[in-house]
């Protein structure tokens, strides 16, 4: 009976070793592999739950993430860290559809961020970037770039930590009337000025019912290092070697009364029912506005739009386009940009124009950057679509002969492009300067 016991203490021994060695190594190194489903936050959210609730369902189980880009710049040669924050908008166990067929996330996350958050990634003004997420227990995780649009300034990253994701909503541009944004309550998560205040919540309201536009300046210099001439044209006269410049025209920015700040940007703003509506991105400075600042956020439908082909072309290997201007390297401009063009040209009296890059004399083009009709004028074509010549102006988009869509600005083409797939066929409105319309049909 002794044997007995001592053989049945033995056993008990060595299974509760196993166990302990399994829950603590095997089991996190198998979910380390198979990367165990993650959840949609959003769907437990329940009628009980108010926004702060939902903010702490959000922030607790890692949906909302501090974003860092550290890199060396190749002038100076001191390394910088830029600070923004992002959403995760799908991850393991997601469903989606391309093309052809149903698929699954199998593994990681799919953040959704600002452009200027991750811009350093794409500058030749720095080196040995390195892209990362921080998550509520502040624990670095390495990311990379998928895509990003400097016009709409939306970037989504992918990181291979597992995090519990939030459901998005178009309530700005293709939706119903009904789901449009009105004066109602809303909140953002973000990591404002540094890593301690990551996740933290501000609550406020959406503050006007018409979406707004917004023009944002940078300074400029002629060179990047030594004698490399970065900008064509540049004024040889601009005070200090630097000039300012119309950085980018943002276009249906949604008001928000909600405060934010620096380290904001690229962070979840989402209505009462907790879905995710758009990015926080700017504001305007509160001595422009007389002490009461204006911040606005944008809309999250191009990120609906792409995320099904981000998740195939990585988990499939695909190679699905998603066409933007960029892509196109097409150069224009609508009446919003050709305005704040001919202001800052005024403002700084240089011969030049400035938009997405490049000089314009004023010489050559002041007839053309006086440009106030609807449309998306072509002032330059880089790109492989010669159809789309330089002097025409677009004003209508249909897709296969069935989706068509009026282009009033330059967003509105950017949101038709997103939607168009490979091998389709697309007839552009086109206008000449006495407003007679003509079609042109590319292939893409």
């Amino acid at each position: 009976m002794k044997n007995t016991w001592a053989k049945l203490t033995i056993s008990l021994a060595i299974v509760l070793v196993v166990s302990f060695l399994a829950s603590h190594f095997l089991v996190p190194l198998i979910n380390r592999i198979t990367y165990s489903k993650t959840a949609c936050l959003t769907d437990h959210i329940t009628e009980e739950m108010d926004v702060y609730d939902i903010a702490k369902l959000y922030r607790d189980n890692l949906a909302t993430v501090a974003v860092t880009v550290q890199g060396d710049n190749v002038v100076d040669g001191y390394t910088y860290t830029s600070l923004g924050s992002g959403v995760c908008v799908a991850s393991n166990g997601y469903e989606t559809k391309d093309l052809t067929q149903n698929i699954v996330a199998s593994k990681g996350s799919y953040v959704a961020t600002n452009y200027h958050v991750i811009d350093m990634m794409l500058s030749e003004d720095y080196s040995n970037t390195t892209l990362n997420i921080y998550t509520e227990e502040e624990v670095e995780y390495s990311a990379k770039l998928l895509w990003h649009s400097k016009d709409l300034d939306i970037a989504v990253i992918y990181t291979d930590k597992n995090l519990d994701y939030v459901k998005m909503q178009d309530r700005v541009v293709f939706c119903s009337d009904n789901d449009k944004l009105d004066y109602e309550p809303a909140f953002t998560i973000g990591t404002p000025l540094e890593l301690a205040y990551l996740n933290r919540l501000t609550i406020g309201s959406i503050a006007s019912n018409n979406t707004m536009v917004m023009p944002n300046v940078e300074e400029i210099y002629p060179y990047t290092s030594g004698e490399e001439q970065k900008y064509s044209n540049f004024p040889s006269y601009a005070h200090s070697n630097k000039v300012d410049v119309l950085s980018n025209t943002y276009e249906d920015v949604i008001d928000i009364s909600i405060g934010i700040t620096g380290g904001n940007s690229g962070g979840g703003c989402f209505d009462a029912n907790g879905v995710l509506i758009g990015l926080t991105t700017l504001g305007l400075d509160a001595d422009t506005t007389a002490g009461n600042q204006m911040n606005g956020i944008v809309p999250i439908y191009p990120i609906i739009e792409i995320i099904d082909r981000l998740i195939s072309n990585k988990e499939q290997g695909t190679n699905y386009s998603i066409h933007t201007l960029e892509s196109l390297k097409i150069v224009g401009i609508d009446a919003y940009e050709a305005y704040y063009c001919k202001y800052f040209q005024q403002e700084e009296a240089t011969p030049y124009y400035f938009i997405d890059g490049n000089f314009f004399s004023v010489s050559s083009y002041s007839s053309t950057f006086n440009f106030s009709q609807e449309g998306y004028y072509i002032l330059k074509n880089n790109g492989a679509k010669t159809k789309i010549t330089e002097g025409i102006t677009i004003v209508g988009c249909t897709i296969n002969g069935e989706n068509s869509h009026t282009i009033v600005d330059r967003n509105d083409l950017i949101y038709s492009l997103l939607q168009i797939n490979d091998g389709d066929n697309v007839s552009f409105t086109t206008a000449n300067i006495l407003g007679l319309n003509s079609t042109i049909t590319v292939q893409f």
